[in-house]
């Protein structure tokens, strides 16, 4: 509210400083279509303040005409509410004044309005609202409500603005408030009443194309002004999701002028013309069209493809020569809902296809060339047709790389055909030919193996060719994923089952001892209430309670029997389960079809107790089949069979 800070000044505007007891001045009676010019020329001529002059309204006319129009036409109060319509508050070339009659009189205590109240609009003067506040001591008399609204007449009037328009649910307000003064005789609460409120302009839309598949960032992209911009993860290539709104058009629209509660034209501002947008697009959208804007939702998951000419589809499969940072920017796609696949078909042999330090996310990555220094792909399926960088990463279900040297972690199945110092983390590893690096894994196939490599397998490592030395081969239980989780979430289950059994044991001691306890006198019952019986006697509600109570007893002991006996079995397939994770080592096998040669280890873990046992072959040994298992002594040696 800015008009004058008229909230601030109104309550001042009637200080008793400004009521004369003076009569001198005789009231002045004029029609007016300038209130506060009036009022101060009236005041000038007097050689008083304005504010010591106040007014009645005794009249007023509304009147209008067209631009041009030699001559203004008045209008009545039935032709006011079919005139005062949005299409002609709009229209610029309409003219509305007022004309009102008024009386100025000297201002004196005993014209003071009884009710305080301010008044205050926004600062285009298209909404105007008055606040009465808080306040005691209203005398309420039958004619308060029309000199209420008397009185926001007054008040508009000396502001210029136009009077006699007041909206049904202003009048709903004030009659709330004058119900307040008369049950209470005060206003009980603050009121702000809406007196008169216009048309804002409608500004010019010179058409607009907006992409919000573009405009989505990635976690990586949401930074603060001070963080440090990572330009690898800049994403020039958007996916979107089924159902998501991917592009909104809005067409031009011409600007429409408004008018305040002065009845003065407020104009909008023109915008120079653009031509028409126009878009174009596939099956692959939903279209949402009105007047002014049109919406484009997508009906399925996928990449949006632009052409020159703004025709717009979304594919599910990417074909580009390179993911770089300088052609495409990181692709993320990564959803679980998502299935987008992406072919990279690079013809450069020397150029990485999967650039430095790019970062891709989707369901399926797969080319022919390489893995560039500090690249990730996380994905369902990926195959590298080239090689993976040392610093490459790899996270995905299904993994097929010609030769790494990177990372690969996560995955359920892996193909490599030569694995050169690269790490490997998976459930099942193939490996054609292995030459250092680390592979760990629940199963591992090993093809060819020349030297200085480390395998790490839960359950079976198989060797069909062995042609190097300094290899280690190490069977260790807790190389499987979740061995940790599972062996704790075992061992909790066991422990909160064994506290079960031992609650529910001792509740049944307790039953049990009761029942027995209880027998004779039960026995004595049941012979009292069939004596009574036969006598066609009532049976006194105590001893019919106590029987239930022994009933409910045996029934809950026998319930507890029933629990008891399920929960002991469960702990023992529990107990047999943890032994099962713990002694899987002793089910574990290394197999070599080929003969051992020298400085070649295999070590073989125990979980508990904690023991490793190992053997350092030499050239020429023959066993192609090692295993561990316990001796009668309790230690534990390998097995080894040709």
């Amino acid at each position: 509210m800015a008009l004058l800070d008229i909230f601030k000044k109104s309550v001042s505007s009637e200080s008793q400083a400004d009521v004369l007891d003076s009569t001198e001045f005789e009231n002045i009676t004029l029609y007016s279509n300038n209130i506060p010019a009036d009022l101060a020329e009236t005041a000038a001529r007097f050689g008083l303040n304005p504010k010591q002059l106040d007014f009645r309204i005794l009249a007023y006319k509304t009147l209008y005409r067209k631009k041009d129009a030699p001559k203004y036409k008045e209008l009545t109060l039935l032709e006011q509410e079919k005139f005062f319509t949005e299409e002609n508050l709009r229209n610029p070339s309409l003219d509305i004044t007022q004309k009102i009659k008024i009386e100025i009189f000297l201002r004196t205590k005993a014209s003071k309005f009884p009710i305080k109240m301010a008044i205050g609009g926004n600062k285009s003067l298209t909404k105007i609202m008055m606040k009465i506040p808080e306040q005691n001591n209203i005398r309420y008399h039958e004619e308060l409500y029309s000199e209420l609204v008397a009185q926001i007449d007054i008040r508009k009037a000396r502001l210029g603005l136009l009077i006699g328009f007041i909206s049904q649910r202003a009048k709903e307000q004030i009659k709330s408030l004058i119900s307040d003064i008369q049950v209470n005789a005060k206003v009980s609460k603050e009121y702000m009443i809406s007196i008169c409120e216009g048309l804002e302009p409608i500004d010019q839309n010179n058409g607009e194309l907006i992409l919000h598949y573009q405009e989505k960032k990635s976690d990586e992209e949401e930074h603060s002004e001070l963080d440090r911009v990572d330009h690898g993860q800049r994403n020039f290539m958007h996916t979107v999701k089924e159902g998501e709104l991917v592009i909104e058009l809005r067409r031009f629209r011409e600007g429409r002028h408004g008018r305040n509660c002065k009845g003065e034209v407020l104009k909008f501002d023109k915008m120079e013309l653009s031509g028409d947008l126009e878009v174009k697009v596939s099956e692959d959208f939903r279209v949402e069209e009105s007047d002014d804007i049109s919406y484009y939702y997508a009906l399925k998951n996928g990449f949006v493809y632009r052409t020159d000419d703004n025709h717009f589809e979304i594919r599910d499969e990417l074909c580009v020569d390179e993911v770089s940072f300088r052609s495409t920017g990181s692709i993320e796609a990564g959803d679980d809902e998502q299935d987008i696949k992406i072919n990279i078909e690079t013809k450069d042999v020397l150029r990485d296809a999967i650039g430095q330090g790019v970062k891709i996310e989707t369901s399926e990555v797969k080319t022919t060339g390489n893995m560039g220094s500090g690249a990730e792909v996380v994905a369902q399926k990926v195959e590298i047709g080239g090689q993976t960088h040392q610093s490459a990463k790899i996270i995905a279900d299904d993994v097929t790389v010609h030769l790494h040297k990177g990372i690969i972690e996560g995955a359920d199945v892996v193909h490599v055909n030569i694995l050169e110092n690269g790490k490997i983390e998976a459930n099942k590893v193939y490996v054609e030919k292995l030459s250092g690096g680390e592979i760990v894994a629940k199963e591992v196939y090993l093809k060819e193996v020349l030297s200085n490599a480390t395998v790490y397998a839960a359950e079976h490592i198989e060797i069909d060719i062995l042609n190097g030395n300094g290899n280690k081969f190490i069977i260790d239980p807790k190389c499987k994923k979740d061995f940790k989780e599972r062996v704790e979430k075992v061992e909790e289950d066991i422990t909160r089952l064994r506290e079960e059994i031992k609650k529910k044991t001792k509740k049944i001691k307790v039953l049990r001892r009761k029942i027995q306890n209880d027998q004779e006198n039960i026995n004595q019952i049941n012979e009292t209430v069939l004596s009574l019986k036969r006598h066609n006697t009532n049976v006194p509600v105590s001893l019919i309670n106590k029987l239930k109570s022994n009933q409910e007893n045996i029934k809950e002991h026998n319930s507890l029997l029933k629990e008891l006996k399920d929960d002991k079995m469960v702990l023992e397939k529990l107990d047999s389960d943890l032994k099962e994770l713990i002694n899987a080592v002793f089910k574990a096998e290394v197999i070599n079809h080929s003969v051992w040669k020298e400085f070649n280890e295999v070590k073989f873990k125990v979980v508990e107790p904690p023991v490793e046992v190992s053997h350092l072959f030499v050239d020429g040994e023959m066993s192609e089949k090692i295993t561990i298992k316990t001796m009668e002594d309790g230690k534990y040696v390998l097995e080894r069979k040709s």
